[in-house]
């Protein structure tokens, strides 16, 4: 997890630091009810079930409102509010209040790339230079140029975000900071394995407006979202002034939602309502209401589409282009075939949008509050896997454990070949040995592990070394240690899912320069007047001859502190935040402020030291 990374969760909903502390958790808190048979063709059985478990799931989370809308082909089957649009004036949430829809934004700049690929403006596999010669980025790893498929797709090796400047009232302008892409750095190689960017969808909304010679605003109104039918909607940096709009809050506290620069990437405002009809579009093979194409079958089609099937290092994790269509256990719909998805975050506005492309089934939840995260997710998923029990009598089975205990102990070739530190989500993860048996330990506590049938292992957790816990979902979680082109890394796996969770760390390098001493302390954001921080702060440490980066979130995501991850000195004055990769990371550069103090830049982003 990379600097610019630590403002969201792993796309890929596989983190074991999240597991790892999340799943404790939720093992001792109160779980949902569990879902009740629905009878083929039943939707009110459906609805009545999702009432239930959206007030059990907003009252839990504190939730300020929270709208839904089931789709079944092309009708609204049903589409419900709860809760408040604005507390203060006691004005309800329902299914045409408007939300900041985050990521979600993605897909409709995705679409109106292909419109270009129609047309023949836009070659998704040639060098992105070809369409946009002002775009360069440097890479230290070399590596063919980018390409539009690859911004799509996330595989394009940029960085998650440019941070400076990306919230607050006002921003600067997405077209600016993506021409100033030349003084960033990328992370990998083109091509080399998922990484999920929004600089990424930034770059590709400002490719598409050169290409059409149309403000990109004004181009999504007049290709997309107007023929769409979705009149109250609209992209925009700042927070439309509109008579629906839901106000923002946390836990039910009133907030003010910031501006968002990146506008390709996460300006879209829309109600639950107008995200019915692009998903009746998706289900129509591109046509409107009215039967006309907003995007031929073809481009449909390859939309929906894995990618990256022939990319090792994604290890079984398949993206299309713009759709996320892997899960992970709890977090997914089985017996429909692939669900393609995508959620949304602003800085307090959540959303998640779920679809079964081969029932034609889907969903879209969105809320006005941060504390949502999770509410949006279960219901969205609540919602499709009832809906699919409703039209195919499919019901939702428990996962499958990802390791079954084995019979036989482990090999000594065996355990020695997972023995080592591994850079995860979580932080560094280092497995060793304990006797004759291995042991987990990351962040602050030690895992067992319990050998599995085909190298696959499973985790187990004791209080004080004697008292099993539950550790929820990571309990059936199977782990490997596998080479994938030549790299030693850590694999996930639960409900026949695989995910790379790790890849091992070389031996601690030899020592530091003598000029880090100086770098270590806390650290905040310098900001431009009006300016929203992602990051509270950044502590930097020297510990175990390493040097480490942990940093604190700002509360509208979460405000907790995040694994620390290690750096690497590359000169006197930079060094690599390590990540995804071993041999990856964000580049920090150090430098003197204008009162002498210590200072370093980061994903674009300036922190000042404030504490030794």
């Amino acid at each position: 997890m990379r600097l610019a990374q630590l403002t969201h969760s792993l796309t890929n909903k596989l983190s074991l630091g999240t597991l790892v502390s999340a799943s404790m958790l939720a093992a001792c808190g109160t779980a949902p009810p569990a879902a009740e048979p629905v009878p083929l063709g039943d939707y009110r059985a459906v609805t009545r079930q999702l009432e239930t478990f959206i007030e059990q799931q907003t009252r839990s989370s504190k939730v300020a409102g929270l709208s839904i809308a089931l789709v079944d082909d092309q009708r609204v089957v049903w589409a419900h509010g709860t809760g408040w649009a604005d507390v203060a004036a006691q004005r309800p949430a329902g299914p045409d209040t408007l939300y900041r829809m985050g990521s979600i934004s993605k897909l409709f700049t995705d679409v109106a790339a292909m419109q270009l690929v129609v047309r023949g403006r836009l070659n998704l596999d040639a060098p992105l230079q070809q369409a946009l010669p002002s775009f360069g980025i440097p890479g230290r790893q070399g590596g063919a140029p980018i390409t539009a498929r690859q911004l799509m797709d996330h595989h394009a090796g940029l960085t998650r975000d440019v941070l400076g400047g990306m919230w607050g009232n006002p921003v600067g302008d997405f077209r600016t900071m993506v021409d100033g892409l030349t003084r960033e750095d990328a992370l990998l190689p083109p091509g080399l394995m998922f990484s999920y960017s929004n600089v990424g969808l930034t770059v590709l909304g400002t490719l598409v407006e050169r290409l059409s010679g149309q403000p990109f605003e004004a181009l999504m109104q007049a290709t997309v979202l107007s023929p769409l039918g979705m009149y109250n909607s609209s992209f925009s940096a700042a927070v439309p002034d509109a008579p629906l709009m839901a106000r923002a809050y946390l836990s039910g506290e009133l907030q003010d939602e910031p501006s968002l620069r990146d506008v390709p990437a996460g300006g879209l405002t829309s109600s639950v309502t107008d995200m019915a009809r692009f998903i009746s579009m998706v289900f129509a093979q591109g046509r409107n209401a009215d039967g006309a194409t907003i995007l031929p079958p073809p481009q449909i089609a390859e939309m929906l589409r894995v990618q990256n099937g022939d990319v090792p290092l994604d290890v079984g994790f398949n993206q299309g282009l713009g759709w996320m269509l892997s899960t992970l256990g709890k977090d997914t719909v089985h017996g429909g075939g692939p669900v393609a998805h995508h959620g949304g975050a602003t800085f307090y506005f959540r959303s998640q949008m779920m679809l079964l492309p081969a029932h034609r089934v889907g969903v879209i939840v969105a809320s006005n509050d941060s504390a949502a995260g999770d509410a949006v997710n279960r219901i969205a998923q609540r919602a499709l896997a009832l809906m699919l029990e409703a039209k195919t009598g499919v019901r939702q089975a428990e996962p499958v454990p990802g390791y079954r205990p084995s019979s036989k102990p482990w090999s000594d070739a065996t355990r020695k070949a997972c023995v080592g530190e591994y850079l995860t989500p979580a932080g560094v993860v280092n497995i060793d040995r304990n006797g004759d048996r291995l042991q987990v330990r990351v962040a602050d506590k030690t895992l067992e592990v319990v050998e599995g049938e085909e190298a696959w292992l499973g985790l187990r957790y004791k209080l004080a070394g004697l008292i099993p816990v539950s550790l929820g979902m990571l309990s059936d979680l199977g782990v490997q240690c596998r080479t994938v082109n030549g790299r030693a890394l850590l694999v996930g796996r639960l409900d026949g899912q695989e995910m790379m969770i790790g890849d091992r760390l070389p031996p601690t390098q030899a020592a530091l320069p003598p000029s880090y001493a100086t770098l270590v302390g806390r650290y905040e954001p310098v900001l431009l007047p009006g300016e929203r921080a992602t990051l509270e702060s950044v502590e930097v440490q020297v510990d175990g001859g390493r040097l480490w980066a942990q940093a604190r979130l700002a509360k509208a995501f979460g405000g907790q502190t995040t694994p620390r991850m290690p750096m690497r000195a590359v000169s006197d004055n930079e060094a690599l935040l390590i990540g995804p990769l071993a041999d990856s990371g964000e580049v920090v550069r150090r430098r003197r402020g204008e009162d002498g103090g210590e200072q370093f830049v980061a994903a674009g982003s300036t922190f000042r030291k404030v504490k030794p």
